[in-house]
């Protein structure tokens, strides 16, 4: 929930408190009622207004959360749902009840039995007080008939006398203009009587008597009263028989006012109710006064008591609804942030989440859970720096593998390839020592051989290392294989390590044929001379004692026979030699390109067409001249020797650079090419190309390769034969011969283009 919206809310849960409270007490208070009760009835419906405003905005941030099917929306759903009902359904309950009830009161506190009851309380206390007027009238008509023909200085006389078995009771004459002529009674009514209005005289002048219960409630207003409960009942009766006054009259005591003979008398007697009755008559009179109030305005009450209850129930639901929603967004947070954590350690996010403070268990959980990841992080952190170094111990190892000359295979029991490193593949093919590959199924001869040697190995036995010559693709490839037992996991498997000694063999036939060589060479040598002395001195002996032509040819025929193959053993003797000792390289930069154009130079003149294209941007190698140009002298030779008889030879050479695999940007080699339109090379050819007497001429002596082979190997060169040939037919089109020579100075070649 936004900060502003949870002040809001707590501000206007607040005034509901206070407005509801405000109002519950003003229907009690009457004065508070009339004073405020109107503004607490609005005020009230403004906070309701506001509370279903954010409950409104509350549950349609719900229902948008739960469409886009946010997580936790729907468990925040129901249980602010079920806590809602816990509260509101008991409130409307209440309140249904209430209503009811308020109802049920007012109909049976305006009930006919109570009017009925009041009723007759009311004529009740009317017959009382009619009972103790009609008393008084009767009392005030024996006054009048006594006092009639009382002189006026004997009234008070006889007023007094009257009244003397009658305590309480006040008499007055007065004229008809209200002034009184005798008082008696009370101290205070004889100083200040009490005179009746010129209203009340001429009632009982026109009427001939005039009653009334003064204090009365039944039939004046309560504030006419002053609010007090004492009852009077006063009677005013004219008096019949007047005389005049004589002297003494004016100096009688008690005598208030003179009076004329032709004024009337009148005689007004007052007698007070009994307190209990007339404070019981004004309880009756203000209760029946009130319950008639109440009874005219009972539908008007009804509606206003419903419309308060139904206000306060309505500010209670939705401050139900909207603590229902706050509670299920409190309670939820917690596992919706625990679900949000669990989301990310999933996705490897090992962020800790919102803790939340108080000792619930959920919010409890929430700090345990930040320990948890904290550690888990840790041990994650531990566990990717042990997987990384073990990474780089098995790249370093893959490298260390990768870069040997040694084919490294990893077996299990039953011969299954574990791994393989690139030396293995490119021993013993590809897809013999692909991994979850078979030994006994691609290589079957090489286990038999294998489980041979391993058991003669168990028992002492076994030669160290292993000879093997395996047959791959028709090339038979000797190897020197040696095996270690190693442990995977429960089974026991076998390192094989071996190495293909193809090149050591050679080297170590090259070098047998060097010492051969040098052996023959001298032994051969030393004859050759005097045989070819031998065969012309024979010539020039017989020539001249032969007379027959037929002789003379057949002289000439053998004496030549003996000097052309002395000569060609001479020849051989000399390439014996030469490959026997040939000299170390003097190695000196050289420009490529410019040797090969003096080397080409001798064919042109020669007549040979041969193409060469020079690469742009060469850098210069080292090299020894002379023993390069006999390099290419053999290789653009057998080229020529090659083409059939009568064919156009078509020979041709060009140069380029290559760039470095560790320096980009750099020329790590320098490439030659020599093709020709030839037959190309015959198997034996590709197989033992570079081994001594290998050759398909008939007067070769196989050493030219072979050399050839020597000389770059001293330059640090490489070279390889192949036969070009059309990609669609299959098509022999000639031999090529390819020759990488590394660089004089790496750091000074960038690749210009």
């Amino acid at each position: 929930m936004p900060r502003w919206l949870r002040y809001s809310t707590l501000i206007a849960i607040s005034f509901a408190s206070i407005a509801m409270l405000g109002l519950a007490i003003s229907l009690f208070n009457p004065k508070l009622f009339d004073r405020y009760f109107p503004f607490l009835l609005v005020l009230n419906a403004v906070i309701a207004a506001v509370l279903f405003c954010v409950v409104t905005t509350l549950c349609l941030r719900l229902a948008r959360r739960q469409r886009s099917k946010q997580y936790g929306s729907h468990m925040t759903a129901k249980l602010a749902l079920t806590t809602a009902l816990i509260s509101v359904v008991p409130t409307l309950t209440v309140y249904a009840i209430s209503t009811a009830f308020i109802s049920r009161s007012l109909q049976d506190s305006f009930s006919p039995r109570v009017e009925a009851s009041l009723d007759a309380g009311v004529r009740i206390t009317q017959e009382m007080l009619a009972k103790q007027e009609q008393s008084t009238q009767e009392l005030a008509r024996d006054f009048a008939d006594a006092l009639a023909g009382t002189p006026d200085s004997l009234m008070l006389h006889d007023l007094l006398k009257l009244l003397e078995p009658h305590s309480g009771t006040e008499a007055l004459v007065l004229t008809s203009t209200g002034s009184a002529v005798a008082a008696a009674g009370s101290r205070i009514n004889v100083l200040m009587p009490d005179l009746p209005s010129q209203l009340q005289l001429k009632t009982a002048k026109t009427t001939g008597i005039y009653s009334i219960v003064d204090g009365d409630t039944l039939f004046e207003a309560p504030e006419a009263t002053g609010g007090s409960s004492d009852l009077r009942i006063r009677v005013i009766i004219p008096i019949s028989t007047l005389h005049a006054p004589s002297l003494s009259d004016f100096k009688t005591t008690g005598l208030l006012a003179k009076t004329a003979s032709s004024q009337q008398l009148f005689l007004q007697l007052t007698q007070p109710v009994d307190k209990t009755i007339g404070l019981h008559a004004a309880t009756l009179v203000a209760g029946y006064r009130e319950y008639q109030q109440l009874a005219y305005s009972q539908s008007s009450m009804a509606t206003l008591y419903a419309l308060t209850l139904s206000l306060i129930v309505l500010l209670a639901v939705f401050a139900s609804v909207l603590a229902a929603l706050s509670f299920a967004r409190r309670t939820t947070s917690p596992v919706m942030q625990l679900a949000e954590g669990t989301r990310r350690v999933a996705t490897g996010d090992f962020m800790p989440i919102r803790e939340f403070q108080g000792g619930d268990e959920i919010n409890v959980l929430t700090r345990s859970f930040n320990s948890m990841i904290k550690e888990v992080s840790e041990a994650r952190r531990g566990l990717e720096l042990q997987r990384l170094q073990a990474e780089q111990a098995q790249a370093f190892l893959e490298r260390v593998l990768g870069n040997i000359s040694s084919g490294v295979v990893v077996v299990d029991h039953w011969y299954t390839v574990v791994t393989a490193n690139q030396a293995a593949r490119r021993i013993m093919g590809e897809q013999n020592v692909m991994t979850g590959a078979s030994l006994r199924d691609t290589l079957p001869e090489f286990v038999s051989t294998l489980e041979e040697y391993q058991h003669r190995e168990s028992i002492g036995t076994a030669p160290e290392p292993l000879d093997f010559e395996l047959e791959q693709n028709g090339v038979t490839i000797p190897l020197y294989l040696k095996t270690t037992p190693m442990q995977l996991g429960t089974q026991t498997g076998s390192v094989l390590v071996f190495d293909d000694v193809t090149a050591l063999m050679k080297a170590q036939r090259a070098t047998a044929w060097g010492e051969v060589a040098r052996r023959l060479a001298h032994e051969i040598k030393n004859p050759l001379t005097p045989i070819r002395l031998s065969a012309e001195r024979l010539a020039w002996k017989l020539h001249a004692k032969l007379t027959e032509e037929k002789d003379l040819q057949l002289l000439q025929r053998t004496t030549n026979t003996i000097i052309e193959q002395v000569d060609t053993l001479r020849q051989m003797v000399n390439d014996f030699r030469e490959y026997a000792r040939m000299p170390a390289a003097s190695l000196v930069p050289l420009n490529l390109n410019e040797f090969m154009e003096t080397v080409l130079q001798l064919y042109h003149d020669a007549g040979h067409a041969i193409s060469f294209v020079p690469g742009e941007g060469l850098p210069e190698i080292d090299a020894d001249p002379a023993q390069l140009r006999q390099v290419f002298h053999n290789l653009i030779s057998n080229s020529l020797e090659a083409v059939t008889e009568g064919e156009l030879v078509r020979i041709s050479i060009r140069t380029e650079a290559l760039e470095s695999q560790y320096h980009a940007g750099a020329i790590g080699a320098v490439k030659l090419s020599i093709e020709d339109n030839g037959p190309g090379f015959t198997d034996k050819i590709l197989n033992a190309a570079f081994d001594p007497y290998v050759t398909t001429k008939p007067t070769g002596t196989g050493l030219g390769l072979p050399i050839v082979k020597k000389i770059l190997d001293d330059h640090g060169a490489a070279i390889k034969l192949k036969n070009r040939s059309n990609e669609e037919t299959g098509e022999i089109l000639g031999a090529s011969v390819e020759i990488v020579f590394k660089v004089s100075r790496l750091e000074h070649n960038p690749i210009s283009n």
